[in-house]
């Protein structure tokens, strides 16, 4: 028979655990129940959630919640995209539950935008004007790229080929400005409030990129994608050139940026 120091210590562990479990889901499950409680919001989110008590999204959203994905510090990332982004992805690949049942990916998914929705209306209305303006959180673009991620697990079969394909998308939102990170929630979301703000930052805000070569900020109007990938952008071809001893150790697959790309394909390193 187990002797009773070690049943005590067995019943330390998992009452320590169950308060650890409350203290992260803490971080997040009030801030999505909010719902239209920040503001006058005619958007079809009113209908109370159900948030199960446990299961693999859930396990994933406390997990990434004491990561520090849902809080108001900066994230513990260095660099910006490949950092950023190596984080994010990182953080979805732990969790096979999450990435292999549908049911628990649409939830993970469901959760993280509702956040997401919440947190930029309630934090534009605290901030007012200036908000559209400032630099978006590592923490909003992180959950966007998370989403991002999940959503084409969910659509292709090879997990590099989603991977891959996310991160067009993800560096886009990282190099961004705030305009980038409300359009990727109001295109998910049936939420009046953020199609207010979009309308707003179409207005205010013009959308920028980041040249791969001298790493300055540009209109994306400006920028020219790299064909060989269809990933990095340049301002010229001679910051296309001079990166190119660096960009070439990732550069080529220009196919899996088709639109039309078949759920099935195989990526196959040139």
């Amino acid at each position: 028979m187990p002797s009773r120091k070690k049943e005590r210590g067995r019943k330390n562990r998992a009452k320590k655990e169950a308060t650890r479990t409350v203290e992260q889901r803490s971080l997040w499950e009030p801030t999505i129940l909010l719902n239209g409680a920040t503001s006058s919001c005619e958007h079809m989110m009113t209908a109370p959630l159900q948030i199960p008590q446990e299961g693999p999204a859930i396990s994933f959203m406390n997990y990434i919640a004491s990561e520090g994905v849902f809080g108001q510090t900066a994230l513990p990332v260095t660099g910006r995209e490949a950092g950023l982004w190596n984080f994010c992805s990182h953080l979805v690949l732990r969790f096979p539950g999450v990435q292999e049942e549908d049911n628990e990916r649409a939830l993970a998914i469901n959760l993280l935008l509702r956040f997401l929705r919440n947190a930029l209306v309630r934090d534009s209305d605290i901030e007012g004007e200036s908000w559209i303006h400032n630099e978006p959180t590592k923490n909003e673009v992180a959950i966007c790229c998370i989403v991002h991620l999940l959503e084409l697990i969910g659509t292709y079969s090879e997990l590099d080929v989603a991977v891959r394909r996310a991160s067009e998308i993800c560096s886009k939102l990282i190099y961004g400005n705030r305009r980038d990170v409300i359009k990727f929630a109001a295109k998910r979301l049936p939420c009046t409030c953020l199609k207010e703000l979009q309308r707003a930052a179409r207005k205010k805000v013009a959308k920028v990129g980041l040249c791969f070569g001298c790493h300055k900020r540009f209109p994306r109007s400006q920028l020219h994608v790299c064909t060989g990938c269809q990933l990095a952008h340049y301002c010229s071809k001679e910051c296309q050139r001079a990166n190119w001893s660096r960009h070439k150790e990732y550069c080529g697959n220009p196919e899996v940026m088709s639109r039309d790309l078949p759920a099935d394909y195989k990526l196959v390193d040139s």
